[in-house]
């Protein structure tokens, strides 16, 4: 039995030397990854046809909030001044978009209108769709 939970021990260890290697030999930083899923979840809120009017206001708000805190992380982290990723690369290119707060904030817009705004949805437009089948 006690070499059973020192095996499990081992395995767990492996497990996460094999992780923190995949992770490296990736070269994404964690922070970068965080921001890109925390922003793809800001625009299913966003888009999501359940969310009734209350809930989509109350649910992106929060994630606008959590997003301003991982752009923060973003922008400091040091170590993505000496990545080569070509996903570090992208982002810095295409700031408007990969930082919707912090873009936003410099246009005087919310990080939705700065999101719409960069994939060319306007608000006219949006007005003028109509809801139907193609």
């Amino acid at each position: 039995m006690k070499s059973l939970t020192r095996l499990t021990q081992l395995a767990f260890v492996f497990c996460g030397l094999a992780l923190s290697n995949l992770a490296s030999a990736n070269n994404e930083p964690l922070s970068l990854s965080n921001l890109e899923r925390e922003r793809a979840a800001l625009v299913q809120d966003l888009l999501d046809p359940s969310l009734d009017f209350e809930a989509r206001l109350v649910s992106i708000d929060r994630r606008q909030r959590q997003l301003t805190d991982m752009e923060r992380m973003v922008i400091r982290d040091e170590r993505l001044l000496a990545s080569k990723s070509p996903m570090v690369k992208r982002a810095f290119e295409k700031y408007e978009l990969t930082f919707l707060v912090h873009a936003g904030a410099e246009n005087n817009q919310t990080a939705t209108a700065q999101w719409l705004e960069q994939v060319n949805f306007s608000s006219q437009s949006i007005l003028r769709a109509k809801a139907g089948y193609r």
